[in-house]
């Protein structure tokens, strides 16, 4: 029985290490995010082992990760040709750490779940959250990272598609109209923010943001206009906050009341270049539908 538990490691630990030179390859992994995804593995396996009550599995269940450190040490030494000890590359710290990780997970958490403070259920359910918050600010930094080059495509796309941009104002328009107070220009200037802001984070990635913020507390761009603050925002309140910003600016403008300079009011927001010369384009769509 002994003999076949430890070859399941074997075979696991070599699973593992296809799973973490995919992740590094794909995503370029950190030194944390390469610990933290062995042991969510870990979790994975456990969590099914213990399903099927095979409790013998989960006591010892670290040593995948020692196996795993020695094929990753072969792998390294004979296929690459490469010193895996080399001081230069820092790996040796982080394999040695990843099984220190490992072990304690073990011993502590899946072996012993009575020796925690919180009971079973808590911390069953703790540890879940965490794995899913993890995955998404994961792949949420990885997004960004990767797909940046076409999400600035899209972005400078927008400016071109006159009919989602007549319909996201329409859209707007009854669901926010009685919320705006400003009139004329300003008004369309609003209309051109929100619809900017709305396209490039949508209602659905807003809300994953709530409800992260309920456990790391770490500010983010908050309602529709995606305001910098500390403090969570609907999208009224960001409407609202970014109208009397643009009032407060517009007051300081050597302009005629009704006329605004929207570049500069827009770099006056903290906007980038490109944006600006996007919600222009934005703003420019909704004054000729408004004007025919």
């Amino acid at each position: 029985m002994e003999f076949l538990v430890f070859l399941s490691y074997f075979l696991f630990a070599f699973l593992l290490f296809l799973f973490l030179n995919y992740m590094m390859k794909k995503f370029s992994l950190t030194k944390v995010e390469y610990i933290l995804f062995t042991n969510i593995f870990l979790v994975f396996l456990a969590a099914i082992a213990s399903y099927f009550h095979f409790l013998t599995f989960c006591d010892d269940i670290f040593i995948i990760v020692v196996f795993e450190f020695l094929i990753r040490m072969l792998y390294t030494s004979y296929l690459l040709d490469k010193d895996f000890f080399a001081k230069e590359d820092g790996v040796l710290p982080l394999y040695l750490g990843n099984v220190v990780v490992a072990y304690l997970l073990n011993q502590f958490i899946i072996r012993q779940v009575e020796m925690v403070f919180l009971n079973p259920e808590q911390l069953k359910f703790l540890l879940w959250v965490f794995i899913i918050l993890f995955f998404y600010h994961f792949f949420h930094q990885k997004e960004k990272l990767s797909f940046i080059k076409d999400r600035d495509r899209k972005s400078l796309d927008l400016g071109d598609r006159k009919q989602y941009i007549i319909h996201q104002y329409t859209k707007m328009k009854q669901k926010y109209g009685s919320d705006i107070r400003v009139k004329g220009d300003m008004r369309l200037l609003i209309y051109a923010l929100m619809i900017f802001e709305n396209y490039k984070r949508p209602t659905f990635f807003r809300q994953i943001d709530y409800f992260r913020y309920q456990f790391d507390h770490v500010p983010k761009k908050q309602g529709i206009m995606q305001v910098d603050t500390k403090r969570i925002l609907s999208d009224v309140e960001s409407i609202e906050f970014v109208e009397k910003k643009l009032e407060n600016l517009q007051s300081k403008k050597q302009t005629k009341k009704n006329t605004i300079d929207v570049l500069a009011l827009l770099k006056s927001l903290g906007k980038k270049k490109e944006e600006c010369l996007e919600i222009e384009k934005v703003y420019h769509v909704l004054k000729e539908f408004i004007e025919l």
